[in-house]
């Protein structure tokens, strides 16, 4: 029985060498096949990926300091409204009364500067008849008197005008018109109740200029300047994209804080939308690519031939049929390419997902079909 055991392990063991002498002698004689692609010039962009929110250009907000009681809302949400069309109206019950008070004490002074104005002139004629004729003549005190009861009664008139003019302003700001024509984007009053001060009564916007605006990390922050394009996408969008330019970069990075603690800080960034497309609205998050830069005619491998030891990075070179372990340098890269600043020459090839069994010296050969840029 051991016998029998001790012949079949040296049988075991022959074929097992015999196997690995042919995997020798086969892979001597018959180079590896492997994936490649080429170096070759191409044109590249450099990108900074953030994510957005869309904001109208302009907007109008309709709040109040104190609540008062609201007596007509004018508008719809959605709806279409132009310059001075009415939004909303609080109750004016007071400041009208104001206002007619006003009034009330505007023509009593007007009353009182005419009767002044006919006394002064009554004494005047007075005064010119007596210096022409044999009567006495009238006191100057008297004249300069009648004169300051012109200027008193003047000066009352003009105090209650400024004081209707008040009275007016306070009663048109109880009538809220829109500032620009725009669409209704939000209502919160209604009719008979009081109106919040945390919240406006009416929003308006004007959706045929649109915003994103964004927060980048301070790393990308430093890499974006204004004029740079962006590309907008979205799941409303679908296959279809906008292109934006960027109009404001914040001076300052902003930190807010979180649950974990505070976050790394980011600076707020604002991109006009060159058009607006009818899927967007104010609120919609959007992704954006933002073009830091753009290079033409650079070497560039695909990315899945580059692998790292330690800080350096290495492609394998085919050159006449073997593997050459090559170092390089690495410029600007995008999703699919990596330009190559030295180390390869336009032609070569490299391998495609190296693996760990792949030795310098190697023999290998590219697969049919394999070796394009």
């Amino acid at each position: 029985m051991k016998k029998q055991l001790w012949v079949g392990m040296i049988g075991f063991l022959i074929l097992a060498l015999a196997l690995g002498g042919w995997w020798i002698w086969r892979t001597s004689q018959s180079p590896l096949k492997v994936k490649a692609g080429a170096v070759a010039p191409i044109s590249m962009q450099k990108d900074v990926y953030a994510n957005g929110n869309v904001v109208p250009v302009s907007s109008q907000e309709v709040r109040v300091l104190t609540p008062g009681r609201v007596s007509n809302v004018a508008v719809k949400v959605g709806e279409s409204v132009q310059v001075g069309q009415t939004l909303v109206t609080l109750d004016t019950t007071l400041v009208d009364a104001q206002v007619a008070q006003a009034k009330v004490n505007v023509e009593a002074a007007q009353t009182s500067v005419n009767a002044a104005q006919a006394n002064l002139e009554e004494l005047q004629k007075a005064q010119s008849a007596s210096a022409t004729g044999s009567a006495g003549g009238l006191s100057p005190t008297v004249i300069k008197q009648a004169e300051g009861v012109l200027a008193q009664s003047k000066a009352a008139l003009k105090q209650a005008q400024e004081m209707l003019k008040v009275a007016k302003v306070q009663q048109g700001q109880m009538i809220y018109k829109a500032a620009l024509a725009g669409t209704v984007l939000e209502v919160n009053a209604e009719a008979g109740n009081l109106s919040s001060v945390q919240l406006p009564l009416v929003v308006v916007a004007d959706l045929s200029q649109m915003n994103v605006e964004a927060q980048l990390n301070e790393v990308d922050a430093g890499k974006v300047k204004v004029g740079g394009k962006a590309t907008i996408t979205s799941k409303v969008l679908g296959d279809t994209s906008v292109q934006g330019t960027i109009i404001e970069i914040a001076p300052v990075a902003v930190t807010k804080p979180s649950v974990q603690g505070n976050a790394s800080p980011t600076v707020g960034i604002k991109i006009r939308l060159d058009q607006v497309s009818a899927g967007l609205r104010p609120g919609f998050t959007v992704s954006l690519k933002i073009i830091l830069e753009t290079k033409e005619g650079i070497l560039a491998v695909p990315q899945e031939a580059l692998f790292q030891e330690g800080n350096k990075n290495y492609v394998y070179r085919i050159q006449e049929g073997r593997l050459r372990k090559t170092e390089v340098k690495l410029g600007i890269g995008n999703d699919t390419h990596q330009e190559i600043t030295s180390g390869l020459n336009a032609g070569d090839q490299v391998v495609l997902n190296p693996s760990k069994e792949l030795l310098e010296g190697m023999a290998v050969a590219p697969e049919t079909g394999s070796g394009g840029g």
